[in-house]
């Protein structure tokens, strides 16, 4: 089944924009890179990047950086952004 995914948004999104929500979606709260979602798309790791760097700076989804127990950084865990206003439902 695909998933649907209705944005309100700024502006018009592109179709991996629009990729990039609904997988984001379907692994809330777990931490994933961008190398892991350009090769779930099939897009670029450089596509991914800049579409995350719109998105966030549309105020889409939230970025939260994961470390070790040294320091060193993980994978990210990204977030739909404000689930208190209605961004975006599913439908089958």
């Amino acid at each position: 089944m695909e998933t649907k995914v209705i944005v309100y948004s700024p502006r018009k999104l592109t179709p991996t924009e629009r990729r990039i929500l609904a997988y984001v979606s379907d692994h809330e709260g777990k931490p994933f890179t961008k190398g892991e979602l350009a090769n779930a798309l099939g897009r670029s790791r450089g596509t991914i990047d800049r579409s995350i760097t719109r998105l966030r700076a549309d105020g889409l989804i939230a970025c939260e950086p994961t470390y070790d127990e040294h320091g060193a950084q993980l994978a990210n865990v990204y977030r739909i952004a404000s689930r208190s206003i209605p961004l975006f439902s599913q439908k089958l």
